[in-house]
């Protein structure tokens, strides 16, 4: 989660946070632009000039939030128009005081039913995940996807026995664990069980924040953490040594298999 800004109308922020609980204002917005919002027809309301009287106003999005109002802003300017993030976000504060005007009552935090398990991953893979997303916003981020994004395919991988077992605590509404298991009985494969959905999870989330192979980045790490490994045991001098042979080792194989016409 990180704090971001965007400049309003005057008199938005005060009347959007007056019909919503301060502990929840941020979440509103963000569950509203995720899940709600639709751009109006008429694309020239975000390029009107001389707009006057904008004051700044700071709320927390998480990385979804923040990728949907991007694409929000090239979406507006693929049609011709300009648009920048917060000519969209004073459009979508409008159309969220519209619609909590509606409602009889202020916007309250919602009850939530918190499950807490240990999963376990491969060796470097919450490594990698903490690359990406700060401890304190990591199972707000799991919760987030496994509700709104996660579709299990391709589970090979995910069903391997761990080679180096790691722990994780993860923290996420009961919602999220149920659809996880209503996913396995639709699957309804021998291997196939919540902790490797779970994984599936991880390293489908991995992929999409680092626009990479999610295996091949805990591949790396764990190649890191032998390297060290070795290094501590044996020092750095073994360790050259011990490259040095394997390197020439795959050269030979991949001229090999060149001179047999395998590439």
């Amino acid at each position: 989660m990180k704090q971001v800004m965007f400049t309003l109308f005057e008199g938005q922020e005060t009347l959007y946070k007056s019909l919503v609980e301060s502990s929840v204002q941020s979440k509103v917005l963000r569950n509203y632009l995720l899940n709600e919002y639709q751009l109006p027809n008429d694309l020239t309301i975000f390029s009107k000039p001389n707009v006057t009287g904008l004051k700044n106003a700071k709320f927390y999005f998480d990385q979804f939030t923040d990728e949907k109002l991007n694409n929000y802003v090239s979406y507006v300017k693929e049609k011709g128009f300009k648009a920048n993030r917060s000519s969209i976000m004073r459009h979508v504060i409008g159309e969220l005081i519209s619609k909590l005007q509606g409602q009889n009552s202020k916007v309250s935090p919602v009850t939530r039913e918190v499950k807490k398990v240990d999963v376990y991953f491969e060796k470097g893979t919450k490594a990698i995940l903490e690359n990406f997303i700060n401890f304190r916003d990591r199972n707000a981020t799991l919760e987030r996807f496994i509700l709104e994004e996660y579709e299990p395919k391709d589970l090979n991988y995910v069903m391997d026995k761990l080679q180096e077992p790691e722990q994780m605590k993860v923290g996420m509404d009961i919602k999220a664990f149920e659809k996880l298991d209503k996913l396995v009985d639709q699957i309804n494969k021998d291997g196939v069980n919540r902790s490797v959905l779970f994984r599936d999870v991880v390293n489908k989330l991995i992929s999409k924040l680092s626009n990479s192979d999610a295996r091949q980045l805990i591949a790396e790490k764990r190649l890191e953490y032998a390297i060290t490994d070795v290094i501590e045991v044996s020092g750095s001098k073994h360790l050259v040594n011990l490259l040095t042979d394997y390197i020439h080792s795959l050269e030979k194989k991949h001229n090999v298999a060149k001179k047999d016409g395998i590439k």
